[in-house]
């Protein structure tokens, strides 16, 4: 019975712990609903022996709200910590009994979610890498972790562009991998160690770091940089040593066909033969039996009917007609279109490369610009992809760069595919002189060939005007800046005209003026605008054409009258050129002495001893002493080149020699120069050839059965 007894009283003395303390939460509870906050953090306090989730947690309430004196975000951290990780201690019976007081898992990470909130806010007012990784540390749960993470690695990258070296790069790749910006950082570490290895410009500095970063992408470029310093001399030598110091150099092709191309000045069997026992280590030997063989075979294109095939010079059909289009040979390759499809062929008519593009170009140092499906790729002459058909748009290489634009930004490559300035611009252009045009948004810049601005995207419209100085348009007005966007001379312009002999066109107010080389206004805007002024007011030998009160005039670099302004019209500037006074038209020296009177509806100045002329709607070409060259007897009379004159009844053209020799007779719809030797001559269904050199027209035998 006393054992019995003894048990009874010690599960009473038990059961009534946690009731007493059961109400003391309920009081502090209650407390803390009616804002009694004193009275709630003097009982949770009392209560956290033996209540430690709960009381913890409602002391982290009352450290969490800012309408007390015991606000603390700190404190309120610290006690919601201890309420969740005490939570799953408690029975479910005690769960249960505190849920009536809000009080369970989920307000719990709820209110453990608002004091993170907080603390995040504190991390944005410090704005620094430490403050955010505090945060992180320390708040893996928040709903801002993304944002906190976010803003640190934009931070901490902000800080290495500032620093602008590959440790900082090398740091923040590392500590922060999976970062939203580690591939801008990966690219900017790359490009900055090259440039820190490479600063000395020197072969040895491009060997070393080949040596010591073999992985990193700038490597192509610095093999390039090799090449191009070892073969600055462009000669046979000097190739045939970069061969023998660089054997693994990826240039190393273009070398030994450079070293081709430079033995082969003048392209005979003979030099080709002499070649093959001066190189006998040649790779492309393939290309050399092909180029032997087809060496003193010269084709041009013909029609019959809608097809096209080729001739030889005599005439001979040497490919029949069987392609829908078809392009002059280059590089050993013309252009070719079968079933809708482009394609190449050599000249033994065999399919080089298969007819499957949409579009294509001829071949320019091997490479070729192809389509399909709307968007575009490259490929050299043996035909393979070396830059994907994944662009929307892609430049031709210049400088062994060549832009490219996937989905709305452009980028750079080199000839070889290899990324070398990152996806930034939403427009590029060609490299030139080592710099390239580039948009940023709407501000245009200039870059070099690492991506590095030599002029900053400031400005809606810029362009060099010299070495130093580039036009800048403001507001719809021109001015003139340093590289360093540093204002030389304001937007006041409407017009800046290229820099000819040290003179620039400026209009302002809508009057001509001009300006030097420095932006110095050498001749204030006072002149009138007319008809192809951009071209006709420049400066050319000096002087420059101008109008006056509807006249015109020349004028010399320091403004000066050379030919006086009092002209109803004039021709381009010449030794002897062509002039009205309001009735008819003559041609005059540049002292104003007439040397043919005034005796012609229309003309244009003497060129190369000769001048179009027209009467009667009908035009000619005459010569100084005003004797007729050409009859004036065409509806229109247009000069080719030096020796050449394309004359036109309206239907048909033909060519005058000038000497005056009907070369060609009206026979054509039209007709075009196709480089120094071969004018092209085309009807509907014929394609025929005028072969300068003797005068001579090509055009296909026809074969008789």
């Amino acid at each position: 019975m006393k054992k019995l007894s003894f048990l009874l009283v010690f599960l009473s003395v038990f059961s009534e712990v946690p009731i007493c303390q059961a109400s003391r939460i309920d009081k502090a509870f209650v407390a803390l609903n009616a804002y009694n906050y004193f009275k709630a953090k003097t009982l949770f306090e009392k209560s956290i022996k033996k209540n430690y989730s709960a009381a913890s947690f409602g002391l982290a309430s009352i450290y969490f709200r800012e309408d007390n004196p015991f606000h603390s975000i700190d404190s309120a951290f610290v006690c919601i910590k201890r309420s969740e990780t005490s939570y799953g201690l408690l029975n479910e019976k005690r769960k249960q009994a505190y849920k009536k007081y809000g009080f369970d898992y989920l307000n719990i990470v709820e209110l453990r979610a608002k004091i993170s909130s907080s603390f995040y806010q504190r991390a944005i007012k410090s704005n620094s890498v430490a403050g955010f990784n505090d945060f992180i540390a320390n708040h893996p749960w928040s709903n801002e972790l993304f944002a906190a993470t976010f803003k640190r690695d934009s931070i901490a990258f902000q800080l290495a562009i500032t620093a602008n070296n590959s440790i900082e790069f090398q740091q923040f790749i590392s500590s922060y991998p999976n970062s939203s910006f580690i591939n801008e950082a990966q690219l900017n570490f790359d490009r900055l160690q090259y440039q820190e290895y490479t600063q000395t410009n020197d072969i040895v500095a491009y060997l070393m770091f080949m040596e010591k970063c073999p992985e990193n992408p700038f490597v192509p470029k610095a093999q390039d940089r090799i090449y191009e310093i070892e073969t600055n001399g462009n000669d046979i030598s000097a190739y045939s040593s970069f061969l023998s110091k660089h054997p693994d150099n990826r240039n190393v092709g273009d070398a030994w066909r450079k070293i081709y191309q430079l033995y082969m000045l003048d392209f005979s069997e003979e030099r080709i033969d002499q070649f093959k026992l001066d190189f006998p280590l040649y790779p492309f030997k393939e290309e050399l039996e092909e180029d032997w063989s087809y060496l003193q075979l010269k084709l041009l294109p013909f029609k019959s009917e809608v097809l096209y095939g080729y001739i030889d010079y005599s005439g001979n059909i040497i490919i029949p007609a069987e392609y829908e289009q078809l392009g002059f040979f280059k590089e050993g390759l013309a252009l070719a279109m079968k079933n809708g499809k482009y394609g190449y062929i050599d000249k033994g008519n065999r399919e080089v490369i298969p007819f499957i593009f949409d579009q294509s170009t001829e071949f320019e140092q091997g490479r070729a610009l192809v389509s399909m499906n709307g968007l575009q790729g490259m490929i050299d002459r043996s035909g393979a992809v070396i830059f994907p058909i994944e662009f929307t748009d892609l430049g031709i290489v210049s400088e062994d760069l060549v832009y490219g634009r996937k989905d709305s930004l452009y980028g750079y490559f080199d000839k070889n595919y290899h990324l070398v300035i990152p996806y930034s611009y939403s427009e590029a252009y060609t490299f030139n002189g080592g710099i390239a045009k580039v948009q940023v948004f709407d501000k245009q810049a200039y870059i070099n060939t690492i991506g590095e601005f030599i002029v900053q995207p400031k400005f809606e419209s810029i362009d060099f005007f010299t070495d130093s100085l580039l036009t800048f348009k403001k507001q719809d007005s021109l001015g003139l800046m340093r590289k360093n966007c540093q204002i030389k001379v304001s937007p006041v312009f409407e017009e800046i005209g290229q820099l000819s002999i040290n003179r620039a066109l400026v209009s302002k107010n809508d009057l001509i003026g001009y300006i030097d080389g420095s932006g110095e206004i050498t001749i204030p805007p006072q002149y009138e605008k007319f008809p192809n002024y951009l071209k006709r007011s420049q400066f050319n030998s000096n002087l420059a054409i101008v109008k006056f009160k509807e006249k015109f005039g020349i004028i010399d670099q320091q403004g000066k009258i050379i030919l006086p302004i009092q002209y109803s019209e004039i021709g381009d500037i010449s030794s002897l050129l062509a002039f009205s006074m309001g009735k008819g038209w003559g041609f005059i020296d540049l002292s104003g002495k007439i040397i043919l009177p005034p005796q012609f509806d229309y003309a244009e100045s003497f060129k190369n001893g000769l001048a179009i002329v027209e009467k009667l709607e009908l035009q000619g070409v005459i010569d100084s002493k005003g004797k007729i060259i050409i009859p004036i007897e065409y509806t229109a009379v247009y000069r080719l080149s030096e020796k050449l004159f394309l004359v036109s009844n309206g239907a048909r053209q033909g060519i005058y020699s000038n000497k005056g020799i009907e070369l060609v007779p009206l026979n054509y719809q039209q007709i075009q120069l196709v480089g120094k030797d071969l004018l092209v001559l085309t009807n509907t269904n014929e394609l025929h050839y005028l072969y300068l050199p003797e005068n001579r027209i090509i055009q296909p035998k026809i074969k008789i059965d």
